[in-house]
């Protein structure tokens, strides 16, 4: 079993490293945060994914996974290392590989003998050659103190330890076979299919897979907003289609948008990308826009529920994770949707199962996040879903009907799609059926 280091202990980093661990490879985790890398000491992850404290605390158990501050000690003796920092969005959609970079230089800095780099982490095209720069900076040469091998990681949050362990695919681009070859026996005696490539197409393959992710939720917004006109009705609709083979099921489930930690920020970086090089990918272009149209959906089916004026108005929230079973709120749809209510005088109460505490720290003074759902609706004049947790379709709406002003549920995820409960009028997204006063829409939505 190999040496392994693990530069990077976010979501992808520590998966990774729980993983390979699992597998029964020998693994030093890494990280700069001294809060996260003494939870992680202790047996805690620093976030919540279904299954993967009891894998790292067995892993931790049998020797085979440890965690410290220094990367010399994580690179130290390593054959291999995977770098699985953060590469955000910058602000002009591109990605930010300043976090890539500065552990590149690090890594060449601690580096004591041969190792293969794995990439980790959502790269463009040309991102490792920048690194090969800084490598060279540090007096590190390629081919003679290390090579480099691009492997996209493909996992859903909430369930990343079981997609590491079973994944869909495993995809290891290099610019040999035989780097590629090496890295690909990482994962000996995991069943699904593999495919060696160029670091360039295993690039591309990351970003186009989230891409195509995205292209299709916004189809079945599209697809929403036509049943909704129409009389039809998405969800039935969603599944006549779905049944298709060549189709399948997933991400045909309507919705805010799309959202979260890589969607959004990866389809950007495809789009920049492709700019930089020549091309401009209005395809890619039309899937943004829709998805930024579906957020203005929203809020306007707010607005029209409030009669059209959300100054004095308050609106209780229900669900602030960008998906459900995760308390991640990075990137979630419901910033900007809160943000724009707050911004146009409502005022917003808010309450999530997992992902309160975060959205505090993200929203401030602008929402009020509460603890429990019924104090969060307590008084509102309507109440929007933003995320399918299961539990909201369970609580008391009697208890809750007499708690707030006016009965309106805005639904933009289907909870109530085969009804609203009794005594309450609701949108259900790609249903319709929202009653209120007369109003038009406004630009300022």
């Amino acid at each position: 079993m190999a040496r392994i280091g693990v530069i990077g202990t976010g979501y992808v980093g520590l998966v990774t490293a729980v993983g390979m661990a699992t597998l029964g490879h020998e693994v030093v985790g890494m990280d700069k945060d001294e809060g996260k890398i003494r939870k992680l000491k202790g047996g805690e992850p620093p976030f919540y994914e279904e299954g993967l404290e009891d894998y790292l605390k067995r892993a931790m158990e049998e020797g085979r996974l440890r965690f410290t501050l220094s990367t010399e000690e994580a690179v130290k003796g390593a054959r291999y290392v995977f770098i699985a920092v953060n590469t955000p969005m910058d602000d002009d959609g591109s990605a930010d590989l300043s976090q890539l970079l500065s552990a590149s230089r690090s890594i060449a800095r601690a580096l004591d003998g041969f190792s293969i780099l794995i990439v980790r982490s959502t790269a463009p095209v040309g991102s490792l050659d920048a690194m090969v720069e800084v490598m060279r900076e540090e007096g590190k040469e390629r081919g003679r103190d290390y090579e480099l091998a691009y492997n996209p990681e493909f996992l859903r949050e909430g369930t990343g330890i079981y997609d590491f362990l079973n994944p869909s695919r495993i995809v290891v681009g290099a610019d040999t076979p035989e780097v590629a070859e090496e890295v690909m026996s990482l994962y000996e005696g995991i069943n699904s299919p593999k495919l060696t490539t160029s670091i360039k197409n295993a690039q591309i393959i990351k970003y186009a897979s989230n891409a195509f992710l995205a292209a299709r939720v916004s189809f079945i917004n599209e697809i929403a907003a036509v049943c909704e006109a129409l009389g039809g009705d998405v969800w039935d609709v969603a599944e006549g289609i779905g049944l298709d083979p060549r189709i399948g099921r997933h991400y045909l489930r309507p919705g805010p948008g799309y959202s979260g930690p890589c969607l959004p920020k990866d389809l950007m970086a495809l789009i920049r990308m492709s700019e930089e090089y020549g091309h401009f990918p209005h395809f890619l272009e039309a899937i943004h826009l829709r998805n930024e149209a579906q957020k203005r959906r929203v809020v306007w089916k707010v607005k029209e529920a409030l009669g059209g004026v959300f100054t004095g108005k308050t609106v209780g929230v229900l669900g602030l994770t960008f998906k459900p079973n995760t308390d991640d709120v990075r990137n979630s749809i419901s910033i900007p949707i809160l943000r724009r209510m707050s911004k146009q005088g409502a005022r917003v109460k808010a309450y999530d199962p997992m992902g309160g505490e975060n959205a505090k720290a993200i929203f401030g003074d602008a929402v009020e996040v509460y603890n429990d759902p019924y104090e969060a609706l307590d008084g509102v004049d309507a109440v929007l879903i933003l995320t399918a947790w299961e539990e909201f379709a369970k609580l008391d709406w009697d208890r809750i009907r007499e708690r707030v002003r006016r009965p309106y549920i805005v639904d933009s995820v289907g909870i109530f799609r085969r009804g609203a409960p009794e005594g309450w009028r609701a949108w259900t997204v790609g249903k319709g059926d929202l009653p209120s006063p007369e109003v038009s829409p406004e630009s300022d939505v």
